[in-house]
């Protein structure tokens, strides 16, 4: 009788849809990290944290990068900037406007290139018939999240830049013919961002074909490498000296993701016990920031020989993940707006990895699934809302790259069918 009630209900467990189990995930980092620390607070008031560092005037970022842009027209001398040179011909139309019309315009471009990145271009690349469910989540709950209003706050443009990244990828795998302008798009995010960079092994169609793929590699990686100095050596010189000065005053920040600044943040807070071995680890914690690289790269290493193994072709949704995640924490500075590219990679990358139908529902793909979910949802939530051992977003991040790599283990040889990106409500 026991045995019997227990198999029922493992049965019927098995065969709820997917998204049950992602929707909990998301709903229990909704309690955790939003109702817990604003409605129950021990001071029985409602709290109104300040969630992100704001700065005022409002869209600092953007108001510096024209200032810029504005003083090389001017006066025709190249200043140092921490973003790729270019960046100041891309900001000059807005020399032409005031602060605040400018920033209400690229408040618009953001938004519009996140409904674009996170609903128009994940149905096109994954060929699928009708928005999901599963898109629909991604879109509502990434639009209202701290990574985006930080974005919009700064007036930053990493949702721009990822949007030239994915256009350039959509137009690579479904329009052949016309590779040069994906490589041209592509070229323009880079510049934009250094780290859409590491996209470049999305570019790459058939593993097998090593010749194509080295040229394809090695072309554009040039041409990046020469367009960073259109202005000369100088304005590269001086964009790394305050990239230094950068790095030094925010590693060990909550709201730095990268490797180096994870690092320190976790051995110089209250989270591990003062032993021998982390005051050790303190004074050399290029040894903690190996590691973490060399998980990094374990990862990819694992994903990229699967996919060449088993002869995957096409858009290959593994790669492009780990190259998401790669493109939060690789970089030494990378602050949490640059979560506001998330949604969209996830929304692209998730209905090709997990499969939605219930006909494929196992134990272990409904523990992934829940864990990703989990993951995935804590970082829309500010570090102000979290304990001080979930503040930092590296570890979520890190945690999705290491169910991307267990999946892409367990897939078979061929990649799932886009189509079947419909079934997800079933």
């Amino acid at each position: 009788m026991t045995g019997s009630f227990y198999h029922r209900i493992k049965h019927y467990l098995l065969n709820l849809p997917l998204m049950v189990w992602i929707l909990l995930g998301f709903f229990i980092t909704f309690i955790f990290f939003f109702l817990k620390p604003i409605f129950f607070d021990p001071s029985q008031a409602m709290q109104f944290n300040k969630y992100i560092l704001t700065i005022t005037p409002i869209g600092d970022d953007f108001r510096e990068i024209v200032s810029y842009s504005s003083d090389w027209i001017q006066t025709g001398a190249v200043p140092a900037i921490l973003y790729p040179s270019f960046t100041l011909l891309f900001f000059t139309p807005f020399t032409f406007l005031g602060p605040e019309t400018g920033y209400a315009i690229i408040t618009l471009i953001i938004l519009a290139c996140y409904i674009l990145i996170t609903l128009i271009l994940p149905k096109k690349i994954n060929k699928s018939r009708d928005i999901s469910s599963f898109a629909m989540l991604i879109l509502v709950t990434g639009i209202f999240s701290y990574g985006l209003q930080f974005e919009l706050e700064r007036g930053q443009w990493n949702v721009i830049a990822i949007a030239f990244c994915l256009t350039a990828i959509y137009i690579f795998f479904n329009h052949p013919r016309y590779r040069w302008l994906a490589y041209l798009i592509f070229s323009i995010s880079v510049q934009l961002k250094l780290f859409p960079a590491i996209f470049v092994f999305v570019l790459i169609e058939d593993w097998s074909d090593w010749k194509n793929n080295i040229k394809r590699v090695a072309g554009l990686g040039m041409l990046n490498l020469l367009a960073l100095f259109i202005f000369g050596l100088n304005p590269i010189l001086n964009t790394i000296r305050s990239t230094v000065g950068i790095k030094s005053f925010n590693s060990g920040r909550p709201f730095n993701l990268s490797i180096t600044s994870f690092s320190i943040f976790l051995l110089s807070s209250n989270i591990l016990p003062r032993k021998r071995i982390v005051l050790w680890l303190l004074a050399n914690n290029w040894v903690l920031q190996l590691f973490f690289f060399a998980f990094l790269g374990f990862c990819f290493l694992i994903i990229f020989r699967q996919t060449y193994m088993k002869k995957l072709k096409g858009f290959n949704p593994y790669i492009f993940l780990a190259c998401s995640i790669g493109a939060c924490v690789i970089p030494s500075i990378s602050f949490d707006y640059k979560l506001s590219m998330l949604p969209a990679c996830i929304a692209i990358s998730i209905p090709g990895i997990l499969s939605f139908k219930k006909t494929e529902n196992s134990l272990l793909n409904i523990l992934l699934a829940f864990i990703f979910s989990l993951a995935y949802s804590s970082t829309l939530y500010s570090y102000t809302n979290k304990p001080e051992i979930l503040q930092n977003d590296f570890p979520a991040l890190l945690i999705i790259l290491a169910i991307c790599t267990v999946l892409s283990c367990m897939k078979p040889g061929t990649l799932s069918d886009p189509a079947s990106i419909a079934t997800i409500d079933s």
